[in-house]
């Protein structure tokens, strides 16, 4: 460039020695406004653009482990993605990576840090803790991920910009929605057995907390009833609000809950000629454990439950104490269930 303006200036001054004085004065000013345009077009043209931002993904809500890993990365060029859940294996640790095209899967499995290289194709594990981590436990995990990457030198300070978080739907209030297929098996005067359909939702409101709230409702089959000149079939269906506590272990979940609702008791029949329908609502407890096993958002398992329904009635003959039917109290179940999280 300066060879350039140069020649410029010899045949200027060549062609009208009246241009001689304000051509040099007005040189070296052409040439500063020049390597002005150029730094601000490419600012990487003189000493060499710097490499691309990478990605980390980490699985895990733990804010005080997001927290230490921001401070351990903060001297390289990484954007810290928080999405989970975590993934189950290596394969879905390598589709997480690839659709969110990140260099680093980082999560927890049970009581150890892993750590998916995309680049490398390698997994790696180490100890550390499972549930809740106070600041100096998370500052320890974070350390032991920032080794496990075996990151190169970072850039000098003047280029490394503190990493950069992407909110994900795994980092903010969790919506899970069920569906469940059960048997009841319900004792009174007889034992009886129905089939059960039943779905809910619930909110996970603290992502760094393993409780939820939310809904509950299911029917099921009619029950015959022939007695006492009655004929019909009863039926019952109900709704709870139920609050629940999930522990994780890898892909595992056990997920006990609790809950309190009403239950409705439906008779519907006829009784000598006479149709005859009655409902009754009664107060009900319900308590047991779902066990699943978690793929990406969706899981699946099985569920084990017991109702107490309080006041339970005995239907008897409109003109004689005739027993038609008594309402079950307590019922077990057991079956299947299966749940996406949003």
């Amino acid at each position: 460039m300066r060879r350039d303006a140069g020649q410029a200036q010899q045949l200027l001054t060549a062609r009208d020695p009246r241009y001689a004085g304000p051509v040099v004065r007005l040189v070296p000013h052409l040439l500063v406004l020049a390597a002005s345009i150029v730094s601000i077009v490419s600012p990487g043209a003189a000493r060499g653009a710097p490499q691309s931002r990478q990605r980390v993904v980490l699985a895990d809500p733990d804010p005080e482990l997001r927290h230490a890993m921001e401070q351990a990365l903060a001297p390289w060029r990484l954007e810290l993605i928080i999405e989970g859940p975590a993934p189950a294996d290596a394969s879905m640790a390598q589709e997480r990576a690839d659709a969110d095209t990140a260099r680093f899967v980082v999560w927890r499995d049970g009581e150890q840090l892993v750590v998916y290289d995309r680049e490398l194709g390698t997994i790696e594990r180490r100890d550390s803790r499972s549930g809740v981590l106070d600041p100096p436990t998370a500052a320890a995990a974070a350390l032991t991920i920032k080794t496990m990457m075996r990151l190169p030198p970072p850039p000098p300070l003047d280029e490394a910009p503190a990493p950069r978080v992407a909110p994900a739907a795994g980092a903010g209030i969790e919506l899970r929605l069920q569906a469940g297929i059960a048997t009841r098996i319900a004792r009174s005067d007889d034992t009886a057995a129905s089939a059960r359909i039943g779905g809910g939702a619930a909110i996970r409101p603290w992502p760094s907390a393993g409780w939820r709230f939310g809904l509950a409702f299911d029917g099921g089959t009619a029950t015959d009833v022939s007695r006492a000149s009655f004929k019909g079939t009863w039926r019952d269906w109900a709704a709870f609000g139920l609050v629940s506590w999930t522990y994780a272990r890898g892909a595992w979940e056990l997920e006990p809950h609790a809950g309190v609702g009403v239950r409705y008791s439906i008779l519907d029949g006829d009784e000598m000629g006479t149709p005859r329908s009655e409902t009754t609502p009664l107060a009900a407890l319900r308590g047991g454990v779902w066990a699943r096993w978690r793929l990406a958002r969706w899981t699946i398992g099985a569920t084990v439950a017991v109702d107490d329904a309080f006041g339970t009635p005995t239907y008897t003959k409109i003109s004689t104490p005739a027993v038609v039917f008594q309402v079950p109290g307590i019922g077990a179940e057991l079956g299947a269930v299966l749940a996406v999280d949003l």
